[in-house]
């Protein structure tokens, strides 16, 4: 099992002679606890260790303990399930109840659901049946769902005594049935005793009125009683989750906002009061002296918390932002642009946004047309913005620790959303117009990113496959103002340039395809078919449809990168998915592999010699495409370092969990554990374990730049030449002679798998009869 597999690493980790701190390695909002909090802990802090052994591994109870800091709660239920003596372990137990329904339990749940569904209503049931005077000291943190109601708080209150955390931020303001009509002062009244006991809170953005009324369509989206004349609001007694439950929370400490964003398009003086001064005052006015951290979960309210100078946050120490979310929810287009916004005058709102007007707009003596501004000037969606906001916080700020609430390690951009590849549209164009600075070259860019390195762990990775495209940037969005491609190419290398120079590593991943290809098609796997194209000018112009020559747009970058992820989908080639039993490839199929793999001879080809500060090299693809690669030249040069090592494992046709933390996309994107590929697949890590450039031969060193980037690699070039065995390639022959014996033979099996024929031999294989699906 993975898990399995995982503690052994995590074993290893708590045996090192280093002081343990699980809060060190947990994320921000996992509500880890630790052994000494354990309610299952006795005090003291020189007691001897006890003897005995845990049933996982033989572990000594201490460590096994300290493993179980890093796990979650499906690993805990993993272990309960498969693991022989786990089903009675105190300590699973305790990691299992400490944060038992969890937001992703109970976010986004329909009323049909809540109430037809285990998800919903028999969840929650089953979670109460199951609490009893062994486990309740257990629960540490409790998310609950719009849909519960003020006896659900009240026994929480009565059954949890060690409950200290409580998300209701799936809870809006907004209802439309009678089980749910209560009112948030009616729940404080109710529960006051609960709240009082909380260090940790996280609650829905109540400055938002957009994201509270989306929940209408939770409900039903065509039945006229869940429109808006028969809503009701939770605000009937003029109370806000903030004006009511904040100032209950005595023993508050962590304050956690969470809400999507909603989008800064027309904002007037009323609106702004509502977004901006309504967020803050119902911080800085409701909440305890006790609390020392926030935690906002997106962007857009952090701007307006603290890009202004509404208050001084004397009271905040420790500030956790959503960075990840925010780049995460940008990944998928394309080029970012900036997004429009206009504050105009006045106070007028729609009748419906009445229910969120706490009449303190009127007394409020703030100059809302210069807040507003304030808050989304420079908000455009663009990583620039982003980072020069940042800087500016935290140099507002110099007390406050500001961090990202996920690690951003692994975090995925494309090339172009960290420089600037728009022309701007002037409203008189100019013949002498310069285009926009780069702003990697400004010095408080890098300041940032340098800020963003060593605070947040932020390590991304680039997404090629946008550029990898001979006619790039025509395969981008149509309506985009580009800078000639020259420009964006210069740029881009200037931003790795700037990235390595902040020691940070160049990750550069092929196989992020979900923006840049369609899931169907008989090539919507692959990644070198023909490119079109125009030629000839006026009349004489005309399209040509012509085959790839690999022209990806690396080789000014190539030098720079420290490691390269390649991957295919495992529904590859995409012909027939997943329902097809045959796993011999068809005519079709075979056309398609034929032509992927002359693809990758020109890919090494031109750029496997330019990768000599190359580390890494990760593959998760298709055998053949593999066994192909052993007759790239440029590869075979490029791997035959005796630095190289290589971690490998078999394909089991099933199981692909294992290079999880290798693969950046293939558990979110791929689904490798639920699917079955059709064709084999095998996966390599090449490594090595210093920084010494590698002592490559670069073919026609004469060459520009840009003329190695273009030059035409001919079919000569790639095709018709033999090789020897290779460390990583050995000599196939003895093999091949093996299986023959074993067929002559005969086990009754009928044949194997059929492979892909060769690309380049005289005469192919005989291919045994296909049968008809």
């Amino acid at each position: 099992m993975n898990f399995i597999r995982d503690i052994q690493q995590l074993v290893q980790l708590v045996e090192m002679p280093a002081t343990y701190s699980p809060s060190a390695h947990s994320g921000g909002s996992s509500g880890a606890m630790s052994r000494d909090t354990s309610p299952t802990r006795s005090g003291g802090h020189h007691r001897a260790p006890k003897p005995q052994n845990s049933l996982l591994l033989q572990l000594p109870n201490d460590i096994f303990r300290c493993v179980m800091d890093y796990l979650d709660r499906d690993a805990a239920w993993a272990l309960k399930r498969l693991c022989r003596g786990m089903a009675n372990s105190e300590v699973v137990d305790e990691l299992l109840y400490r944060y038992p329904i969890q937001l992703n339990d109970v976010r986004d749940l329909r009323l049909a659901d809540w109430k037809n569904r285990t998800m919903g209503m028999a969840r929650w049931h089953s979670f109460k049946e199951s609490i009893n005077d062994k486990n309740r000291r257990y629960v540490q943190k409790l998310a609950m769902s719009h849909w519960c109601s003020i006896a659900d708080f009240q026994w929480i209150e009565a059954n949890l005594p060690s409950l200290t955390s409580l998300d209701i931020s799936a809870i809006k303001d907004f209802v439309w049935t009678p089980e749910e009509t209560w009112t948030w002062g009616e729940l404080a009244s109710a529960c006051w005793k609960l709240f009082a006991r909380l260090e940790e809170i996280e609650v829905s953005n109540w400055a938002d009125y957009t994201a509270h009324s989306r929940i209408e369509y939770s409900y039903s989206y065509g039945d006229y009683r869940y429109k808006l004349p028969f809503r009701m609001s939770r605000r009937r007694d003029c109370g806000s989750v903030a004006s009511m439950i904040l100032p209950v929370c005595k023993k508050l400490k962590t304050l956690a906002i969470r809400e999507k964003y909603s989008g800064f398009h027309t904002w007037n003086e009323w609106e702004v009061h509502q977004r901006v001064c309504c967020l803050v005052d119902g911080i800085m006015i409701h909440c305890p002296p006790s609390l020392t951290k926030l935690r906002v979960h997106d962007y857009a309210p952090y701007r307006s918390l603290f890009s202004t100078d509404a208050t001084s946050w004397l009271n905040i120490k420790d500030i956790e932002i959503g960075l990840y979310a925010w780049m995460e929810d940008r990944r998928e287009r394309d080029v970012i642009g900036p997004v429009p916004y206009r504050i105009t005058q006045g106070a007028h709102h729609r009748d419906e946004e009445d229910a969120f007007d706490d009449k303190s707009f009127e007394s409020c003596t703030r100059d809302h047309m210069a807040l507003g501004s304030h808050v989304v000037q420079d908000v455009g969606a663009s990583f620039e913005d982003l980072l020069q906001s940042l800087r500016t916080i935290v140099r507002k700020y110099p007390n406050i620790n500001i961090q990202p609430i996920d690690n951003l390690r692994d975090i995925t951009l494309h090339p172009f959303h960290l420089v600037n590849v728009n022309q701007r549209r002037a409203i008189t164009q100019q013949a002498n117009s310069q285009p926009q600075p780069d702003p990697v070259s400004n010095q408080e860019i890098q300041e940032a990113l340098r800020w963003l390195a060593t605070n947040c762990g932020w390590k991304p990775i680039l997404a090629w496959d946008s550029m990898m495209c001979d006619v790039f940037p025509a395969n981008l969005e149509p309506n985009r103002s580009f800078l000639p491609k020259a420009d964006v190419l210069s740029r881009i290398q200037t931003m790795v340039s700037t990235l390595r120079s902040l020691n940070i590593p160049i990750r550069i991943s092929i196989g992020d395809r979900a923006n840049t290809c369609p899931t169907s098609g008989l090539d919507g796997s692959l990644y070198f078919g023909d490119y079109k194209t125009f030629v000839g000018e006026g009349e004489e112009r005309r399209e040509l449809l012509a085959p790839t020559q690999a022209c990806f747009n690396l080789t000014a970058i190539a030098p720079l990168v420290d490691e390269l992820t390649i991957q295919y989908p495992v529904d590859v080639p995409g012909v027939h998915g997943w329902l097809r039993t045959s796993k011999r490839p068809t005519p079709a199929e075979e056309v398609l592999f034929r032509r992927e793999m002359i693809g990758w001879r020109r890919f090494w080809e031109r750029y496997a010699s330019q990768f000599k500060n190359l580390k890494k090299l990760t593959a998760n693809i298709p055998n053949d495409i593999y066994n192909d690669w052993g007759k790239c030249e440029g590869l075979r040069d490029l791997l035959s370092d005796k630095r190289w090592k290589m971690l490998e494992i078999e394909d089991q046709n099933s199981h692909y969990g294992f290079f999880g933390s290798y693969f950046p996309f293939s558990s979110l994107r791929y689904n490798f554990a639920r699917k079955r590929p059709r064709i084999k697949f095998v996966q390599r890590v090449f490594f090595r374990q210093d920084d010494a450039p590698l002592n490559l031969r670069v073919p026609s060193p004469a060459l520009s730049v840009q003329e190695r980037e273009e030059n035409e690699i001919r079919d000569s070039v790639i095709l018709g030449k033999e090789f020897g065995a290779h460390v990583f390639w050995p000599d196939r022959k003895a093999k091949v002679h093996d299986a023959k014996r074993k067929a002559d033979v005969g086990d009754g099996e009928g044949g194997k798998e059929t492979k892909v024929g060769a690309v380049d031999e005289g005469a192919e294989r005989p291919v045994k009869k296909r049968k008809v699906d």
